[in-house]
């Protein structure tokens, strides 16, 4: 499996959660559960825009290079996605910066599904691709900075 792949099947569940959290929006949920719903999907996509950040996009930008407006827009949409969920995080929102947060997400999820994702398919080689989605490599775990769990059991 290519990293594009699991990032793509990644960005499935996070459109899903994006439409339940504004049918939520939408049938005037309490502040505290929109604020914990916006939790739970920072939270994950932060993690996953790690794995985007420091593994895929250092090899967009080694074969592109730094200047591609198409990287450099989806890093300042990752910025601006963490400004409006820690906005919400810290309790200083309403409806509309929640609603404001899931079309962000969804329009960014989108634009790195059919652009950035198709640029990496198009330039960057299959076997690199696949070597970067390898859930038994290591570098899966070090962009977590968290140990391999089995690695320590195996070795007694």
């Amino acid at each position: 499996m290519r990293i594009t792949e699991r990032l793509k099947a990644e960005h499935g569940v996070f459109l899903w959660q994006l439409d339940h959290l504004q049918a939520l929006v939408r049938s005037g949920a309490a502040r505290e559960i929109l604020q914990a719903v916006v939790e739970t999907i920072a939270g994950a996509e932060w993690r996953h825009a790690l794995i985007e950040e420091r593994l895929l996009y250092p090899a967009l930008v080694a074969t592109v290079g730094r200047e591609c407006a198409l990287l450099q827009r989806s890093k300042a949409e990752h910025d601006e996605l963490r400004r409006l969920s820690a906005q919400i995080r810290s309790g200083t929102f309403d409806e509309i910066a929640v609603d404001e947060f899931a079309e962000r997400l969804r329009l960014h999820l989108e634009s790195e599904i059919h652009d950035v994702f198709a640029l990496a398919d198009d330039v960057l080689p299959a076997e690199k691709l696949e070597s970067m989605s390898n859930w038994d490599a290591d570098h899966v775990y070090e962009v977590y900075g968290k140990p391999r769990p089995w690695a320590e059991k195996r070795l007694g």
